[in-house]
């Protein structure tokens, strides 16, 4: 028994939701598919989904420019608007990079996302080391729930598939596959790879790395009215509540699969508490539990995005290193796009002023 699809996206968090729910808004056939259920375990799973602008890497903040206006199209504009909680945010940066800031205001800041410097804020006093950049706009996110109410557009227009594990992929000469799904076999004319740490099962010969990201859950004496990032330390915080946030170890576990991760330990409860320690500025602290997310990697941190050879319609949404919320909704617009093309003339081009995110850097030459 076949079912006969234009494109099967496997990996249900929430980037292979908002890719499968934008093709489907494209009027495209859709299958996601997942191996567990919907945004039940990676980043999707536990991250806090803080929806900032700035980045140091000029490439992902201009992607991240893109994904925020695309967030007020369809099928992004009520899914996000439920999902957001305006929150603001603070930016420390090392003083050596303040014509950065200065940089992103002068292209980006604007009526519609202000972004300005400050010298200390609300209970934080200034640093002579640091330079520091407020978004009053910034948003703290459910991820979990915006992926849900993808995943509910594709229920309702094409099909999800839980709990399905993708035996293997038997390529054709055309390009199209054959999805092997226990005794049922899928059809279709393009694959969508967007399953995050768990892309090298499929496509081992990609350069991709499981990273674990351990999350904190940390309560504080001192009371957190924002989220606070500081880079030079890579330490941060985003409030759960008055005195409960949430903090990314910075003790990292390397692996090909996430299964080969190691899960998180007394040193990453004693790491989770000097940072919000230092964060806080004094007080004490207390480690609640640490969550063991995890996520792919690239070898440069930029998301791997494209059609990744010739001879297979696979195409590539990965690496988003723990951040896919705040880029889903752009790159779900930027794979529609090429997916779109390649339906309909077999085309494989890449956008020139995305090629910094082209897929095939990650490919053996």
């Amino acid at each position: 028994m076949s079912m006969d699809y234009q494109v099967a996206v496997i990996g249900a968090g929430i980037v292979g939701a908002s890719i499968a729910a934008r093709l489907l808004h494209l009027g495209l056939s859709v299958v996601l598919l997942e191996q567990g259920s919907v945004a039940s375990r990676g980043a999707s799973a536990s991250s806090g989904g803080l929806l900032r602008l700035y980045d140091a890497d000029p490439l992902l903040m201009q992607l991240t420019a893109h994904s925020l206006r695309v967030m007020g199209e369809a099928p992004f504009s009520d899914t996000y608007t439920r999902a957001l909680r305006r929150s603001g945010v603070l930016y420390r940066a090392d003083i050596a990079h303040e014509s950065a800031l200065e940089a992103a205001i002068e292209r980006y800041a604007s009526a519609e996302y202000p972004l300005r410097r400050v010298q200390g804020f609300g209970p934080w006093s200034a640093r002579a080391d640091r330079a520091e950049l407020y978004e009053p706009h910034a948003c703290v996110g459910d991820v979990r729930g915006a992926t849900a109410r993808l995943c509910q557009r594709v229920r309702r227009d094409g099909l999800l598939i839980e709990h399905c594990r993708v035996e293997f992929i038997d390529w054709q000469a055309d390009g199209s596959a054959h999805i092997q799904l226990g005794e049922a076999r899928l059809d279709c004319q393009t694959v969508v790879l967007a399953s995050g740490a768990w892309t090298h099962r499929l496509l081992p010969e990609l350069a991709l790395q499981s990273r674990a990201i351990p999350l904190a859950r940390v309560q504080t004496e001192a009371a957190w009215p924002l989220p606070l990032i500081d880079a030079v330390s890579g330490s941060y915080a985003i409030p759960l509540g008055p005195h409960l946030v949430q903090s990314g170890c910075g003790l990292r576990d390397r692996a090909l699969l996430p299964e080969q991760l190691a899960r998180p330990d007394a040193r990453h409860i004693e790491d989770a508490r000097q940072r919000v320690g230092q964060l806080a500025g004094g007080g004490r602290v207390r480690v609640l539990d640490v969550v063991p997310g995890f996520d792919s990697y690239s070898a440069d941190g930029r998301p791997l995005l494209g059609f990744v050879d010739e001879p297979r319609g696979l195409y590539v949404a990965c690496g988003l290193s723990g951040v896919g919320f705040k880029f889903a909704p752009g790159i779900a617009d930027l794979a529609a796009r090429q997916i779109q093309g390649y339906l309909h003339d077999g085309q494989r081009s890449v956008d020139p002023h995305w090629a910094g995110l082209d897929a095939r850097r990650g490919m053996p030459s």
